[in-house]
């Protein structure tokens, strides 16, 4: 009986091994980014409520800490039902933030989600034409939308702040 179990145990942890192996780097690679950019989105929305200026910026980081969790969390139990890892070092607040206040820090933070959801949105792109995994590829398309307008609000954002982002 021990020796059963001892097997299956065994058997189990190789085709737990095998998933992760013959996954598709693609999937892995955004998996492991979108985990990490979905946190830093939360924290930096955070910042911005607490530390805005504007109540446009406030409310944007509000928003983006609401629509950034539960993107989070659904991506997390995808990842999880499938074994990819969704642990991320733990993750400071930006310096150019931190260390800034009152109108300084409303540009910086809508200059910085300008360009966070540029690259957000080119990533979730590229998982959702080439992730082989069906349902990663699923909630990369079924978020695009919703990163699409988040960056459309905030580049209106930047223009009436007179900022120019690229």
């Amino acid at each position: 009986m021990k020796k059963l179990l001892l097997m299956l145990m065994v058997g189990g942890f190789f085709s737990q091994v095998s998933v992760a192996q013959t996954t598709d780097t693609v999937t892995t690679n955004f998996v492991k980014n979108a985990t990490m950019g979905g946190m830093m989105e939360v924290k930096a929305g955070q910042l911005a409520v607490k530390k805005g200026k504007s109540a446009s910026v406030k409310a944007y980081g509000a928003k983006m800490v609401a629509d950034h969790t539960v993107a989070n969390a659904q991506l997390k139990k995808i990842a999880l039902s499938k074994g990819y890892s969704t642990s991320a070092p733990a993750m400071p607040a930006s310096p150019l933030l931190a260390n800034t206040t009152g109108t300084e820090f409303d540009k910086n933070y809508v200059a910085m989600m300008v360009a966070d959801h540029k690259k957000t949105i080119a990533m979730f792109e590229n998982a959702s034409t080439n992730a082989k995994d069906a349902d990663v590829k699923a909630f990369a398309t079924k978020t695009l939308p919703k990163l699409r307008q988040h960056l459309a609000t905030v580049e209106s954002m930047a223009s009436s702040m007179n900022l120019e982002v690229k």
